[in-house]
């Protein structure tokens, strides 16, 4: 199962599947962070496995609001202690949560995902502020957004019309583009004909060649 997973996508945990994570947590301070998550059922997120992490345990992360003591909590589960695989949230789902400056810009992005077929998603802070009601957003917070690309063609189209958006933004425009065999490379990296890219997958960050993406 683990390796079918990819980062950002979202899981739901059964209740034994927390109580486990939270036995193999070596932070005892983190296991009172997570109470109110745990008894409210949200999601957790798969992130990118650290090397202190057991290889045949699924890498997963919270992320606590600013007003937490701490930003975010990274756990393990077992593979059985997965009850669901949620669907990515789009962020035509989200604009209303977004502040007002943002508005026109959300509208701009969603366009450009409609035009090229390739509807933007989120995470960050605007995607735990929709799943959990909590305050995440402030007047510095950046907008993360996943797109999936289907090829070059149309990942240059997205990163060029991105630049564009991004230039006249009242936030920073962050995020990756998710490629057809899962791997996440930073919409950036298309703007400027990089010979090398930064490429991450579920299991680590490494250099490829622009040309041997498989998109």
């Amino acid at each position: 199962m683990i390796d079918s997973l990819q980062r950002h996508e979202l899981l739901c945990v059964r209740p034994e599947g927390w109580r486990r994570a939270l036995a193999l947590c070596p932070e005892i301070a983190a296991r009172e962070h997570v109470a109110d998550w745990v008894s409210r059922g949200w999601p957790v997120m798969v992130r990118r496995f650290l090397p202190a992490d057991q290889p045949e345990l699924i890498p997963v992360a919270i992320s606590l609001p600013p007003s937490s003591a701490r930003s975010g909590i990274a756990l393990q589960l077992l593979p059985q202690d997965i009850g669901q695989r949620l669907p990515a949230v789009p962020l035509k789902e989200c604009v209303e949560l977004a502040p007002a400056p943002w508005r026109q810009a959300l509208r701009s992005l969603l366009d450009l995902g409609e035009r090229l077929d390739a509807p933007p998603a989120v995470f960050g802070s605007l995607l735990w502020q929709k799943l959990t009601g909590l305050s995440y957003l402030h007047e510095c917070s950046d907008l993360d957004l996943i797109w999936r690309v289907k090829h070059s063609r149309q990942a240059l189209a997205l990163a060029h019309a991105m630049a564009a958006i991004a230039a006249h933004s009242p936030m920073a425009l962050d995020g990756e583009f998710l490629l057809p065999d899962g791997a996440g490379v930073q919409w950036r990296e298309f703007l400027d004909g990089a010979q090398q890219v930064i490429v991450k997958t579920l299991h680590r960050a490494e250099s490829r060649a622009f040309e041997t993406l498989a998109c």
